[in-house]
C-alpha cells in the first residue's frame, strides 16, 4: 500500500490513493484513528439532500484545502454528517475513511467536531492538539463522549 506524504498546511491538496483499482479519498485530519472504517462510497446510504449553493463553496473548499475530516457514518452505513463533501468526493474516488458512530451522541460529537476542526484550520493552518474540545460549545459534546478518549489506547 502506498505511503501517504505528512499533512503540510503550506501545501494542502486532495490526497488519492490507488489500491488495486480503487482510489481511496483520504482525510487530512484523522484524529480518532480507532473509529476509523475505511467503506466503499456504493455501500454508503444518503438520506438528506443537498443544496446547490453549499455544494458548489464544499467543492471550491476541499480543491482548495484537501478533504480535513472524515465524514460520519452509523451502525447501518448511512451517512449522518458530510453529505456535501460525499457528493463531491465520490466523484474523484470510490472509497474513503469515514468516523464509524455507534450512538446518536457520537454522531453529534463527531459532527460537531469536524465543523470546530474547520474552523480551526482555516484560522490557524492547523490543528495541534485536543485541546479545542474540551473548550467553549464543543465541551458540552465531548462531555457525552468520554470513552471515545480512551478507546483504543493500550494500557
Amino acid at each position: 500500500m502506498p505511503i501517504l506524504k505528512p499533512f503540510s498546511p503550506h501545501k494542502p491538496e486532495l490526497l488519492l490513493q490507488k489500491v488495486d483499482d480503487k482510489t481511496i479519498v483520504h482525510p487530512w485530519y484523522k484524529l480518532f484513528k480507532h473509529r476509523l472504517v475505511l467503506k466503499d462510497f456504493k455501500d454508503i446510504k444518503m438520506i438528506h439532500s443537498t443544496h446547490a449553493e453549499f455544494k458548489a463553496a464544499i467543492r471550491a473548499d476541499i480543491l482548495r484545502q484537501g478533504l480535513l475530516c472524515p465524514l460520519v457514518i452509523d451502525h447501518t452505513n448511512t451517512l449522518r454528517n458530510g453529505n456535501h463533501r460525499f457528493k463531491f468526493i465520490r466523484k474523484v474516488g470510490n472509497a474513503s475513511l469515514f468516523y464509524f458512530a455507534k450512538t446518536e451522541q457520537e454522531v453529534n460529537f463527531f459532527s460537531r467536531m469536524n465543523v470546530r476542526v474547520w474552523e480551526l484550520h482555516i484560522a490557524n493552518g492547523q490543528i495541534d492538539d485536543f485541546g479545542f474540545m474540551f473548550e467553549g460549545k464543543m465541551r458540552k459534546y465531548s462531555e457525552k463522549v468520554p470513552h471515545l478518549f480512551s478507546e483504543g489506547i493500550k494500557g
